[in-house]
């Protein structure tokens, strides 16, 4: 089942946040459209708005709320968390960034 995690600076989060989706993340502003356009079946994350999760539902994907990523370490959703660390500075002071 394809699965999309709500995250923010890599952690999991509740609505307005970018979606993980088969380890990319995706910056999204219609959250309905982009699932519908990538085959996602679920969505988790720590909260979402009741209006959205009725939409998505008349579409066919679920909700799965949730405070804590481990708690679905014993299902099969094929997700995981990217190890990069957030970037505290601003680009140009990082040593990964050339100019």
């Amino acid at each position: 089942m394809k699965t999309a995690i709500l995250v923010k600076n890599n952690e999991l989060a509740g609505y307005p946040a970018d979606l993980l989706i088969e380890n990319k993340v995706i910056k999204s502003f219609n959250i309905e459209f982009e699932c519908e356009k990538l085959g996602v079946k679920m969505i988790v994350g720590k909260s979402l708005p009741s209006v959205l999760i009725k939409k998505l539902r008349d579409k066919g994907i679920l909700f799965l709320k949730t405070e804590n990523i481990e708690d679905l370490k014993g299902l099969d959703l094929d997700v995981s968390f990217f190890n990069e660390s957030k970037i505290k500075r601003g680009a140009g002071c990082q040593s990964r960034f050339f100019i």
